[in-house]
Parts: structure tokens; sequence; C-alpha cells
């Protein structure tokens, strides 16, 4: 089981149906809201108009995160506690879904220019991300869950 995440899987009752959770979600990476416009609409508002769009935009999309970072543990504790066990993908298992997503965003990337300038665009960035997250955020985050483990914090 893992629709969304604990607690929106919580609400929709799947711990009533799924013995395992397994995790991690690696076809949704974290929460994202995406905010779509007609690229000449977009630019006949008048910047104020565009800056209210791009902050309200950033607003909801950073709410929805820090609401999911609240609301998912206590709903992973409860569903955890109601019986269901948490299961780990393996590493193969991970493997054959990263290649089978890449083989549909080639797909899609062969039929779709837009996409493909997007996709190779996303790449770029994720290749350039991961090298400073193996440093700061990863190192970080592993040493604080050591710490949650221990009973530390």
């Amino acid at each position: 089981m893992d629709w969304v995440g604990p607690y929106d899987d919580e609400r929709l009752g799947l711990q009533k149906v799924a013995k395992y959770y397994y995790y991690p979600g690696w076809w949704e990476g974290g929460a994202m809201l995406h905010f779509f416009i007609n690229l000449e609409r977009w630019s006949s508002l008048p910047k104020n108009y565009q800056a209210i769009i791009r902050n309200a935009s950033a607003h909801a999309n950073t709410t929805m995160m820090a609401r999911y970072d609240v609301l998912n543990p206590p709903a992973l504790r409860r569903i955890v506690g109601a019986g269901t066990q948490l299961r780990p993908f393996s590493e193969p298992v991970l493997d054959a879904c990263f290649r089978a997503a890449t083989e549909v965003y080639a797909e899609n990337a062969a039929k779709n220019a837009d996409f493909k300038a997007v996709y190779e665009h996303m790449k770029a960035f994720r290749a350039e991300a991961y090298l400073w997250q193996q440093f700061s955020e990863n190192i970080y985050d592993s040493y604080m869950m050591h710490l949650q483990r221990k009973k530390a914090l």
C-alpha cells in the first residue's frame, strides 16, 4: 500500500485492505503542486498579477508540503499500530522501476519535443542536485535519523 502517503492512505482506509506498506514511493520522490497557464495569457497579464500568481502558487505548494510533513508521521504510526507491516522495496525492484520509467520517458521524448526539452533539463538538474545532496542534506538527515532511532532527539 502507498497511494499518496500515510495520511491520505489512512483516510482512504487502505490499511484495512493492505497488509503491507511498501516504500519508498519511487514514482513520486516528493509531493509537489503544479500550476499551468497558457503562455500567451500569462504574458498578457500585468506584472503585479503574475507576481500574485507566483506567490500564491508557491504558498500553496509550501503549505501542502508542510501539512504532509506534520500529518504523515502520526498516520504512519497509526497504520502500523493497526497491523500494517512496513516493507522496503529491494534495490532490484527499484532498479526495475527506474528502468521502466526511463523507457516510458524516452518514448514520450521521442514523440513530444516539449516533453523532451523539459525532461532533458530535469535530468541535468537532477544530476547536479544529487551531487550536492550527498554531502549536505543526505548526511545530515541520515545522522538525525540515527539519533531518532537512538531516542536521542
